[in-house]
């Protein structure tokens, strides 16, 4: 049994027994590398284990918490795939109609879990399916500043964001997070989507995370819910 099989399952009879509560910071990776003289890819690989088992979450700005206990029953595990994202980005037409530099206030920070005071670089789009007139979503993109030279290529491009930044400076997506609302649209959304105020819509929030849980990038979009919709299936883990 390897070394980040016996960490991970030390976690998680820890997390089990109470020592780490539901809601709780487990310690930083230098503190268990310490603690448990292991390397720094060891404690990873056990963190990345116990996330994909929906134990552990990681939030920007506090840590590694605890999400649930592992006496669960069974586990839920989405089968989509980056794959799936990367399709959907291919089979859609995306036009640029702003950029530029902000600053992540508190309400941007908590939408797409980025730090107050981190720098982005916002580009503006109108995302159109094959065929279409009329926008299916307008969405507002945020990169790291870093990778900002790739926004010139997004509208021209069939590749997605997340494969350019990949391609360029070899940064990959290791895990994709993704919150739906429902809302309904305002006027000025309405007259970019060329539609008419309070229809109903589809806030969805995007986040791609490297192999260090760190943004990559992030997009919040808003789709009228007559040009988009949002099919998932789920398998049942059974329990081992």
């Amino acid at each position: 049994m390897t070394k980040a099989v016996n960490l991970a399952r030390h976690l998680a009879e820890q997390i089990e027994s109470g020592h780490y509560p539901v809601g709780s910071t487990i310690p930083t990776e230098a503190e268990l590398q310490q603690r448990f003289a292991v390397s720094r890819h060891t404690v990873r690989e056990a963190l990345r284990e116990l996330k994909a088992r929906g134990i552990l979450a990681a939030r920007a700005g506090v840590g590694t918490t605890v999400r649930g206990r592992t006496g669960s029953a069974r586990f839920i595990q989405g089968v989509g795939s980056l794959e799936d994202v990367i399709q959907f980005g291919e089979a859609t037409r995306m036009k640029v109609v702003g950029r530029e530099n902000v600053i992540a206030d508190q309400a941007l920070a908590e939408q797409i879990e980025a730090l107050p005071g981190q720098e982005l670089h916002r580009v503006d789009l109108l995302r159109y399916r094959p065929g279409d007139a009329r926008p299916a979503g307008y969405l507002h993109m945020y990169l790291r500043p870093e990778h900002a030279a790739i926004a010139s290529r997004i509208g021209s491009s069939r590749e997605p964001a997340v494969r350019l930044i990949e391609q360029r400076f070899g940064t990959r997506t290791a895990e994709i997070v993704q919150k739906i609302v429902a809302a309904t649209l305002s006027a000025a959304h309405a007259r970019i989507l060329e539609t008419q105020p309070g229809k109903p819509a589809l806030y969805v929030t995007r986040r791609h995370l490297d192999a260090q849980d760190r943004l990559v990038l992030a997009t919040v979009g808003l789709y009228p819910s007559d040009r988009f919709s949002h099919n998932t299936r789920f398998r049942i883990q059974p329990e081992a």
